[in-house]
């Protein structure tokens, strides 16, 4: 080391010269992405003297096409080093990663940029189609380190989400544009999924933008899809609104609960799908969008459809992809490793060192988890901050506890006198669970599987008080 910086102090350009002597591009930003320093083959990459970008933004140079994306940006966004294809604007491509430079506290102070060319090894390839096919499997592999598979050994969150099959199905659809509709029941990691689709396609450089069709009114639901034009209606921005089909150009459009979208925006939601273009509320014009739309929902669609209440054309339109994500009493090997992945993450969190107790665990493996995994979650985030050093049995919820007994209705078998009363007394039992599980009647006959008007009746005739 003394005698590298011996040589430094002799010749100013030392360090100057070694980066310039280098075959591959550097290019050098300060931590907000500001161009610091180039070398001569980042010159050349970018077809711009050092000059030209000395003190330029990334950001504004990405969105001239300079490069894209700018893997700076990227490494900047992520907080750790990102690897990605990187694309010139006279169509040459680069393996770029982005690393950063931190000082002795861990704050980043620079992010350096090293990009080799590998157009070359494209067009030599005496078979350019396979090649570009391999090379875009493998820019897909590059952007799962986006998502990080490993945290100090153990599985990821998403790996332990997502069935291996199920993984192998999403590599599938990211690959193209087509519409995909995921399934599964609430808290099973539909949200999760569809976002994992989008950073493993080729949209993933512009935005995933998500909206809960059940969360908000059919009128606001209308407007935050489509926007709206000047003056369209009372009460209306003077400006108009963009909505969040414009938002997601060029990326892609999470439609959670789609069941719940009323029929005429199924209507709306169809021609957009059939045609890439829609009218914004008090529009004259229809607006062409370059935006993948990915669905889900925790209902039976196709069962809506022989019932009238979602348009078949829209289900089949929806169901050219489809993913089923199974619930988490038919994943029981992974309960014990989100578990203690959650256990570690809110341990962290809040800065604590909780443990659990040996028959805990056997509790979360025999329990049925209605809620999935958003409910193992919810839960161990509870039992990190209200429990002591140990999570014990006393400390969990009592329907998990009841969970490990015989059912209400087995203890009552002795002192009924027949059958009707014994399944009168199930059917009272199910229906007050459910009503205390869901905030409406409506979401409580869903989730019986009966209909909201039968539902009330059983209502009134066993006098539950709602």
């Amino acid at each position: 080391m003394e005698e590298l910086m011996k040589l430094a102090n002799q010749r100013p350009n030392f360090f100057t010269d070694i980066l310039n002597s280098i075959n591959d591009a550097i290019y050098i930003t300060d931590k907000n992405g500001v161009t610091l320093w180039i070398n001569h083959i980042s010159e050349m990459m970018t077809q711009f003297p050092r000059e030209k970008l000395i003190g330029r933004n990334v950001r504004d140079l990405e969105r001239e096409k300079v490069f894209s994306p700018s893997v700076t940006r990227l490494a900047a966004e992520a907080s750790s080093n990102v690897s990605t294809v990187q694309e010139m604007r006279d169509g040459r491509k680069y393996i770029a990663t982005g690393h950063l430079v931190k000082d002795e506290n861990g704050e980043v102070i620079a992010i350096v940029a090293h990009c080799r060319d590998i157009t070359e090894a494209v067009k030599t390839s005496s078979r350019l189609r396979e090649t570009e096919e391999l090379l875009e499997k493998y820019s897909q592999e590059l952007r799962k380190l986006k998502i990080p598979s490993q945290l100090n050994g153990n599985p990821s969150k998403k790996e332990l989400i997502l069935h291996p099959s199920t993984e192998e199905m999403i590599g599938k659809i990211a690959n193209v544009d087509t519409t995909a509709l995921i399934t599964g029941e609430t808290g099973t990691g539909k949200s999760a999924t569809a976002e994992r689709i989008h950073l493993l396609s080729n949209r993933h450089k512009h935005s995933f933008v998500q909206i809960n069709c059940a969360s908000m009114p059919e009128q606001l639901l209308e407007s935050e899809l489509f926007g709206y034009k000047k003056g369209a209606f009372t009460g209306a921005s003077t400006s108009g609104k963009q909505g969040l089909i414009q938002a997601a150009e060029g990326g892609t459009l999470f439609l959670d609960e789609i069941g719940e979208l009323p029929p005429h925006l199924q209507a709306k939601l169809l021609h957009f799908l059939q045609t890439k273009t829609y009218m914004p509320i008090g529009g004259r014009e229809y607006v062409q969008a370059n935006v993948r739309i990915i669905a889900a929902t925790n209902r039976n669609l196709e069962k809506m459809t022989e019932e009238g209440s979602f348009r078949s054309d829209l289900y089949y339109r929806l169901h050219i992809l489809s993913i089923k994500l199974p619930p988490l009493r038919e994943r029981k090997e992974v309960i014990e490793d989100l578990s203690f992945y959650f256990l570690k993450q809110y341990n962290e969190k809040y800065n604590v060192k909780k443990h659990f107790s040996s028959k805990v665990l056997d509790i979360f493996y025999a329990y049925h988890w209605p809620g999935n995994i958003r409910e193992l979650e919810n839960l161990m985030e509870r039992l990190v901050i209200l429990c002591d050093d140990t999570i014990e049995e006393k400390d969990l919820p009592q329907k998990m506890m009841e969970n490990q007994q015989l059912p209400q209705y087995m203890k009552q078998l002795n002192q009924l006198d027949s059958m009707p009363e014994l399944l009168e007394s199930i059917e009272r039992n199910m229906i007050i669970e459910a009503l205390k599980k869901e905030k409406s009647t409506r979401k409580a006959a869903q989730q019986l599987g009966v209909t909201q008007s039968l539902l009330m009746r059983r209502v009134r005739k066993y006098g539950i008080q709602l």
